[in-house]
């Protein structure tokens, strides 16, 4: 994940959204009793349906592009195709890079 620092200090990040299902670990932290075996029996049918989603993306389905400033996402864009997605994250970074979103205010 390409990391750019802007002229106040700040660090950014650009990436693509590959996981677009909950996190494992929240789903694994929710079961206390039999934690591991009930939780993935839980993650089993997202894990059948991530081939599925991920060839929907290649075949021209759109991208989401998310921009995060210290490790907090700060906006997302919807990019149709891989090539485009990352001309569009190319393109961030530059204008992050150069202090595009620079400044004091509350996120």
């Amino acid at each position: 994940m390409p990391v750019v620092t802007d002229p106040v200090g700040v660090q950014w990040s650009v990436h693509r959204r590959v996981w677009p299902f909950p996190k494992i670990e929240d789903l694994l932290e929710n079961f206390a009793f039999f934690g591991w075996v009930i939780g993935l029996v839980a993650l089993l049918p997202f894990l059948v349906a991530w081939p599925f989603w991920l060839a929907t993306k290649l075949l021209g389905a759109r991208w989401v592009i998310v921009v995060e400033r210290n490790g907090r996402p700060v906006q997302r864009e919807l990019v149709r195709g891989w090539q485009r997605s990352g001309g569009r994250m190319a393109e961030l970074l530059l204008e992050l890079g150069q202090g595009w979103r620079s400044g004091n205010y509350a996120i």
